[in-house]
């Protein structure tokens, strides 16, 4: 660290020798696999979303949450090469050339100016003091300070696909008392469209925290977060937060409660509430749907739901308000999990094997799918395959905690106990336990 540090002088953002040297780092780095590279120098550095885009240059903090979630990722040598310089990754790792701070040359200063890194430093500050500010002097309450906490609940969403939610349930719950006391006193009309549109999206995610906590346990508690949410939405004439809403209650009814019957009145609520307004939620609730059919054993009406699924998502443009839920792999994912409830387990694995190879690493989607695809490996007699997706599945959940995981790993593990003669079996046997020691 010494060294690099010394050849990188004027350069804000250099991340340690333990995180370039880590086996993670060097995986994601020979994958060029940036979303989980971006995830670590977030997890390990401490480094915010702005400062992390002002080191790489010509990058915006949303495109950060972007690469981050799986959504966009990196192609150009350019980026690349920009990537290396500002996090202080050696070019042989990104399979560039090396990079002129390598040389102990000094940087373009225009690729990488020095002040606007300053400038980000000085912007998070400015952020933290106007929320401080804010919670002292509500009456100063305005739309730049709405928006630095918007922006933190679209961090801590971010964060909700790979971290265990107890952790961010605490932090959540702060700024959803903050919004209230906010809210006790007189504003502008676009700050309080703003402040509900706040609590709508800190609501919805405290919901889905609170769900997955409990290991999709508490229905009631997260139903009223999203009733609150979608209420809220309503009031706004936000139908895409609304949908959202009505999805994330549906998703209570059909995993946690097990009733597909709701669940399936829900999603399609879900659908025509966005109608017209996000082919994403809409493509989402339709997909959900087809998982509330395959439960209900109505193969023509999963297959329908699926095919209309399909049209929806790959109408969905860019600007759509709700792209931002959608993640590599969710279809096949979801295909995969109606083709398992209808019993079709060889094409739930082909589903599943190729979700696999998409879904982020390290996230609960991807717990959820090894998860349902150990389940088809095991209703095929498939008891090999089956034990090694297992492992991997319960090391993304000792990892991440994800409620949907972990509550199929204990399944899969419940139906492998025919072959619990087995030493892997056993082996899985033994980290399902410490999962319900460490509870």
């Amino acid at each position: 660290m010494e060294e690099r540090e010394a050849q990188r002088i004027g350069f804000p953002l250099t991340i340690p020798d333990i995180l370039i040297e880590s086996e993670a780092m060097r995986s994601a780095c020979a994958t060029r696999n940036f979303g989980e590279i971006f995830r670590l120098v977030n997890r390990r550095t401490g480094s915010s979303y702005a400062a992390m885009a002002a080191a790489v240059g010509s990058m915006t903090s949303s495109r950060v949450s972007d690469i981050i979630r799986g959504v966009r990722g990196i192609r150009g040598r350019a980026v690349i090469e920009r990537v290396c310089d500002g996090f202080g990754i050696p070019g042989e790792m990104l399979g560039v050339s090396e990079r002129p701070w390598e040389r102990g040359s000094p940087s373009n200063a225009d690729e990488h100016p020095s002040s606007s890194h300053r400038l980000v430093a000085v912007q998070d500050r400015e952020s933290k003091d106007r929320l401080h500010h804010a919670d002292e002097n509500p009456h100063a309450l305005d739309l730049l300070t709405v928006s630095s906490l918007r922006q933190e609940i679209q961090d801590l969403d971010v964060r909700y696909a790979i971290e265990p939610s107890v952790v961010l349930i605490a932090e959540v719950g702060r700024h959803l008392g903050r919004l209230a006391h906010w809210q006790q006193y007189s504003t502008t009309y676009s700050v309080r469209r703003d402040l509900h549109a706040a609590v709508i999206e800190t609501s919805t995610l405290m919901g889905q925290l609170i769900w997955d906590a409990s290991g999709r346990a508490e229905h009631v508690v997260a139903r009223d977060y999203f009733l609150q949410a979608a209420s809220r939405a309503r009031e706004l004439r936000d139908p895409v937060s609304e949908g959202l809403a009505l999805l994330r209650i549906s998703f209570v009814a059909l995993y946690g409660e097990k009733e597909p019957g709701a669940g399936l009145a829900l999603t399609q609520k879900a659908a025509e509430t966005v109608k017209g307004s996000s082919d994403a939620i809409a493509g989402l609730a339709v997909l959900h749907s087809a998982e509330a059919y395959a439960m209900k054993r109505q193969r023509r009406e999963c297959e329908r739901a699926l095919s209309q699924a399909e049209s929806y998502l790959s109408r969905v443009h860019r600007s759509d308000a709700g792209a931002s839920m959608l993640s590599p792999g969710q279809f096949s994912r979801l295909a995969g999990s109606c083709f398992l409830a209808l019993n079709q387990t060889d094409r739930a694995q082909t589903a599943l094997e190729q979700t696999v190879l998409e879904v982020r690493q390290g996230s609960k989607s991807q717990a959820i799918t090894l998860g349902n695809l150990a389940l088809a490996y095991l209703r095929q007699n498939k008891a090999e395959e089956a034990v090694h997706a297992l492992s991997k599945a319960i090391g993304v959940v000792e990892a991440n905690r994800g409620g949907g995981g972990l509550n199929l790993i204990f399944q899969a593990g419940r139906e492998l106990q025919p072959w619990q003669h087995l030493t892997a079996v056993q082996e899985n046997n033994d980290r399902l336990f410490s999962l319900i020691a460490a509870g």
